[in-house]
């Protein structure tokens, strides 16, 4: 691998994991245009883990808050705002997990096949424009959204959306975000516990990709492993700082828009 293609994909990767706009979608562009080869499980191990400390790092504060209340919690065997919203990440994750291993085979297959990313990038985007546009009408009409945990009935259906996921072209915050929206999440709300969320899912992912590693004898380029990470690492990170901070100004619309785009471009790569 060469190092522009290392820093090219990572900086992809980096960037997709967080936005609604689909990670699977855009790395096909660089195989479709300049014919680059898959970049090895090295790689995928050297981007899931920057994708992992980005997030991590972000919102290291909640993490530790988190941490705190749920031991505190614990130990007194009553809930709190934190332990509580800990146990509602923990819900949400176990769909997707139990998909995810059921289902591995049937989503490595889909991965290849372009016309399926095609497919949900458009209608997952469309999706996602809808539940912003009722997030706003609700907004303008003045409903007041609060900043209060979803309830456990929420975060388990956001986690069963979540599933969706796994079909390459539906990127996962896009779809936990549309779900949130559309079960009375504001969009700040809504984006920081598909945020949170993505924790327990980039790490199973993280340790699924280190397990396949060790079944393989491949050949380890710690340089292409250390661009992958940092570069994977800063893009993230960066991206859910913007993200968080125009969410609530500019809505959902420009990536569904952006979504759009991608989908009709991939289409028309496809089928001319």
């Amino acid at each position: 691998m060469e190092t522009l293609q290392a820093i090219c994909i990572a900086l992809i990767q980096g960037i997709t994991e967080f936005l609604p706009i689909s990670s699977s979608a855009h790395i096909q562009f660089p195989s479709l245009l300049l014919g680059w080869k898959d970049q090895g499980l090295h790689f995928d191990v050297a981007v899931h883990a920057g994708s992992l400390v980005a997030v991590l790092l972000y919102f290291r504060h909640r993490l530790v808050a988190l941490t705190i209340g749920t031991i505190d919690g614990l130990r007194q065997g009553q809930s709190n705002q934190e332990f509580d919203l800990t146990a509602k990440l923990i819900l949400a994750t176990i769909p997707v997990l139990i998909a995810g291993f059921l289902f591995r085979d049937v989503v490595a297959h889909a991965m290849r096949d372009l016309s399926i990313i095609v497919f949900t990038t458009i209608f997952f985007g469309l999706l996602l424009g809808f539940a912003d546009w009722r997030t706003h009408h609700l907004r303008k009409n003045g409903h007041i959204f609060d900043d209060t945990n979803p309830s456990f009935l929420v975060a388990l259906a956001i986690g069963c959306a979540q599933v969706f996921a796994l079909i390459p072209g539906t990127s996962r915050s896009g779809v936990t975000i549309t779900a949130a929206l559309l079960l009375g999440l504001g969009r700040t709300q809504a984006a920081t516990f598909s945020f949170l969320l993505a924790i327990p899912v980039i790490s199973g992912a993280f340790a699924l990709t280190i397990y396949d590693l060790t079944q393989l004898d491949a050949s380890f380029d710690i340089l292409r492993f250390g661009i992958g990470f940092i570069v994977a690492a800063l893009s993230a990170y960066l991206c859910i700082d913007f993200f968080l901070k125009v969410i609530e100004r500019v809505g959902m619309w420009p990536f569904v828009v952006y979504r759009l785009a991608i989908g009709v471009l991939l289409g028309l790569m496809l089928w001319l």
